[in-house]
């Protein structure tokens, strides 16, 4: 298996009617000046600022659970997508840097490293040798809307590239799918295919950007047992609703 956020009163003295009416208006209108600009800058130091990316209680928020998914799944509790603090066996390295953004979806679920919240979730198929997944990630909108072009352009003009796992010569060959109904601000389905000698590991992906907030599920499957595409289909459909739910009031 591939896979491893008081008043002031006012007192006037009145001299005649005249002086009095005088008096009141005048006072009264600074008064109202004073309270209007007050106000104003209560209403200033009250707004706040719109947060720049997701928190990481918004990026759990947009992952994808159980429920989501049809029956005979089950949730791989303390496990992710992200193999950059181990497993170099599983690591891919050495692609050229158009295809760059490809072997970071598969080595940490991210397509910048530069986050600033990050989720992720792991579900099986009981008794099969399947695995969904699910990376949720925030980023400044300027940042997310790079890094979802950069894996566009990957998807379209790769191909088939040649890189390393663990050391070892490995071929990639990714290609873009018939689109799902569009999820986000922006969202690709595509396959991805690695090969290490007599080794090779299948994957349905797809990626959705909402606001700053990016989204990747995947489904690595084998040839033995359900394929998962059901499940793979259910949770990208449900991953690019939660996101657009939790990016919602960021820029």
């Amino acid at each position: 298996m591939y896979v491893r956020p008081g008043s002031v009163a006012l007192v006037t003295l009145a001299v005649s009617s005249l002086l009095l009416l005088s008096a009141c208006d005048g006072d009264s209108g600074s008064d109202s000046g004073k309270k209007s600009g007050s106000s104003a800058k209560t209403a200033d130091k009250g707004t706040p600022a719109a947060p720049e990316s997701i928190t990481a209680e918004q990026a759990k928020q947009a992952l994808v659970e159980v429920k989501d998914l049809p029956t005979g799944w089950k949730a791989e509790p303390n496990t992710g997508l992200d193999k950059s603090q181990g497993a170099d066996e599983d690591t891919i390295s050495g692609v050229k840097p158009l295809c760059a953004p490809v072997a970071a979806l598969l080595n940490t679920g991210r397509l910048d490293e530069d986050h600033k919240a990050n989720a992720q979730a792991v579900f099986t198929k009981q008794g099969d040798q399947t695995t969904v997944a699910q990376d949720v990630s925030g980023y400044t909108r300027p940042q997310a809307e790079k890094a979802m072009a950069g894996l566009k352009a990957a998807v379209e003009q790769c191909g088939t590239f040649t890189g390393k796992q663990g050391g070892k010569p490995a071929t990639l060959t990714v290609k873009k799918t018939v689109q799902q109904p569009k999820y986000g601000d922006d969202s690709v389905s595509y396959t991805l295919k690695v090969v290490q000698g007599d080794m090779q590991m299948d994957f349905d992906m797809g990626t959705v950007r909402s606001h700053g907030a990016i989204t990747t599920v995947l489904n690595n499957y084998s040839d033995h047992g359900d394929r998962g595409k059901a499940a793979f289909t259910k949770a990208l459909a449900k991953a690019g609703e939660k996101l657009t739910a939790a990016a919602a009031k960021t820029p």
